[in-house]
């Protein structure tokens, strides 16, 4: 007894052989790329443009307190105590009058001496002061007499590191 296979079609070829090969799908292209990609390329370069100018306008109105840092490495080195603290003053005077230099406000620093420049250099640093009275008691004293109290340079050195760094020009 011979039954047709009802999945045979009629002639005994089977379905098997008329399947075709294995056709792989075309290559997905590179580019061009969609909309929203072109977008945030353009933005990604936006923001690293505007990032690298910001940064080298800093670099250029910070220059100034670089160039102050490295003076303060030359003045540490002078020897005598009356010397050291009229640079130090120098110093501070020059820093505080470039920053000043745009508003008509450096002619005023110029001529501050005393207890205006003690009062000038502790409020012009922020909230917390960068110089405490002590220290700057004692520099105005051995930049302005003939006899030079002591002077702690270590202290007062990094004192005026630390206001060089963070002075601002809102004074005055």
């Amino acid at each position: 007894m011979n039954t047709p296979n009802p999945t045979m079609p009629p002639g005994g070829a089977s379905p098997l052989d008329q399947l075709a090969d294995i056709h792989l799908p075309p290559a997905v292209p590179s580019f061009p790329w969609a909309p929203g990609w072109w977008a945030l390329l353009i933005l990604a370069i936006g923001l690293i443009a505007t990032g690298f100018w910001l940064w080298r306008r800093y670099r250029q109105r910070s220059a100034y307190r670089r160039a102050a840092q490295l003076e303060l490495t030359r003045i540490q080195a002078i020897a005598d105590d009356a010397e050291f603290a009229r640079q130090l003053n120098q110093l501070l005077r020059r820093v505080a009058i470039h920053c000043q230099s745009a508003s008509s406000s450096a002619a005023t620093i110029a001529g501050l001496s005393g207890e205006q420049w003690q009062n000038f250099l502790l409020n012009s640093c922020g909230a917390k002061p960068a110089f405490t009275n002590t220290t700057l008691d004692a520099l105005v004293a051995a930049a302005y007499q003939s006899q030079c109290p002591a002077l702690d340079r270590q202290q007062l050195l990094g004192q005026a590191r630390l206001w060089i760094r963070r002075h601002r020009s809102q004074y005055v």
